[in-house]
């Protein structure tokens, strides 16, 4: 196997793991399904625990991380505790523009979501984004899955359908785990997975499960990642980006890739959506218990 290399600027851990992951024997391939599934505990826990919670040697370990090309099992460790600190708890990093005294963090937060738009719609695929909408407004029923950052997204987008008529549910991790709502799901419905930036071993295992009891769901998987392992899964991939050089990652590509979904489907259904729109406005928007708007009239 040809060794990766951990200075790689362009790659974190996580990246570097499911890349090599094809080429490792049976034991390393163990070794990295724990750390990508459990990532906190991998880092945090000594090398003695973690051999023994994967069921290895102190020594594989250290084989395993020399494997990737790091020095030894600490510099292997100190990776991921570099990928804890910039993705889960980041810290503060100033990207090229913030470093310029004369650009606000106002312009540079502007400029990076612009990069992060442009760069995301440039990389999608418009007769897979038409796809998309048509599966959408032909499926019977449309569920929306995220954990963790993911689930906003994953409410957001059933929250918008569900305005526009569809029958959408969100599928966030509540009091319920993830694989008991793949239970319900039948022939002729759609599930759309957010799987953003720390990918979860649970949205993972309700996915595995929806593809081996093969019922006729189609699958549509959002990442930033196209090596994130629910992509293998999917019907249609779409990859977002959501993270550059600032501190925090930004959800504003793919706000923006779910109001073009919404915007095509009004596009196609005129008549049918603005009808739904209008009602919600009546009923909803226009009934003083539920929204009062501003009237400066009534200040004098």
């Amino acid at each position: 196997m040809k060794k990766s290399s951990p200075e790689s600027k362009e790659r974190n851990i996580l990246q570097i793991l499911r890349q090599s992951y094809d080429g490792f024997s049976d034991t390393y391939k163990k070794i990295a399904e724990f750390i990508i599934n459990n990532m906190e505990t991998a880092t945090f826990v000594s090398l003695d625990e973690l051999s023994k919670r994967v069921g290895v040697s102190d020594a594989t370990l250290i084989r395993f991380a020399r494997e990737l090309g790091f020095e030894g099992y600490q510099s292997l460790r100190a990776a991921m505790l570099d990928f804890i600190r910039g993705i889960i708890y980041p810290s503060r990093k100033l990207s090229d523009s913030e470093k310029k005294k004369n650009i606000h963090t106002l312009e540079a937060v502007r400029q990076m979501d612009i990069d992060f738009i442009n760069k995301t719609f440039n990389d999608i695929d418009q007769d897979g984004f038409k796809q998309l909408v048509q599966l959408i407004m032909s499926s019977k029923r449309i569920f929306s899955m995220g954990w963790g950052l993911s689930s906003f997204l994953a409410e957001y987008l059933a929250f918008q359908l569900q305005r526009l008529t569809y029958e959408a549910h969100a599928i966030i991790r509540e009091r319920r785990p993830l694989l008991e709502r793949m239970l319900h799901l039948k022939k002729g419905d759609l599930l759309i997975v957010f799987d953003i930036l720390l990918y979860s071993a649970e949205v993972l295992e309700a996915v595995e499960y929806l593809h081996a009891d093969d019922v006729d769901v189609k699958l549509v998987t959002v990442t930033n990642d196209s090596t994130a392992h629910i992509v293998q899964y999917a019907d249609y991939s779409f990859f977002i980006d959501t993270y550059g050089q600032g501190t925090m990652p930004s959800l504003t590509a793919p706000m923006c890739f779910m109001n073009a979904i919404f915007e095509e489907i009004i596009l196609r259904r005129p008549v049918k959506t603005r009808k739904a729109l209008d009602k919600f406005q009546q009923e909803v928007m226009s009934n003083r218990k539920h929204s009062f708007q501003f009237d400066q009239n009534s200040l004098n």
